[in-house]
């Protein structure tokens, strides 16, 4: 979004920085930053555009019926907009943030609800990565399954692009841990 100040210009933006999300901890380094890619979530995000386009089609019925047409008009359009800006927030705060200490899986499930799962590469048992569908295989997005030790919950991160290139990351970081 573009706005004008006197004499000014400036640029409002969505600037999600990983460190708002987690805490770092002193000296450590973020390797990587994965999102889901947005293919899977396609068809979503069209019936929300056409949601929030729909009020737009009824416009001069409705605000022919006066106050009342524009009314509800203001109130289709507000829920179009609240139900596409809910679904870009949880898909673009759900991210693997890859340090180089450990991985963290945050999972925003709603507007006030988070999982956060994080898993340092001594506990990693294994990571591997699946790419399963046509879909999937085309455009070459998957899921990476963390395994974790002992009775902790294992990870996965659904819908990445290039899981190979992030699970070879994660290998040998676990690789490094185990070395030192």
């Amino acid at each position: 979004m573009i706005g004008k100040l006197p004499g000014k210009l400036f640029v409002y933006k969505v600037d999600m920085k990983p460190e708002r999300l987690i805490q770092l901890k002193p000296e450590e380094e973020i390797l990587e930053v994965v999102h889901e890619t947005t293919i899977p979530h396609i068809p979503k995000f069209l019936l929300l555009v056409i949601v929030l386009a729909l009020p737009f089609f009824f416009l001069f019925p409705l605000f022919r019926e006066g106050l009342v047409g524009v009314i509800i008009f203001l109130i289709l359009l507000c829920i179009g907009i609240i139900l596409l800006g809910r679904a870009f927030f949880i898909w673009s705060r759900t991210v693997l943030i890859v340090t180089d200490r450990r991985v963290v899986d945050y999972d925003q499930v709603g507007l006030f609800s988070r999982i956060i799962t994080e898993a340092r590469f001594r506990h990693v048992d294994d990571v591997t990565y699946q790419i399963k569908g046509v879909w999937a295989t085309i455009f070459r997005f998957g899921t990476i399954k963390i395994q974790l030790r002992g009775n902790a919950a294992d990870v996965e991160f659904v819908h990445v692009l290039r899981p190979a290139r992030i699970t070879d990351l994660i290998n040998d970081l676990r690789d490094e841990e185990t070395e030192k």
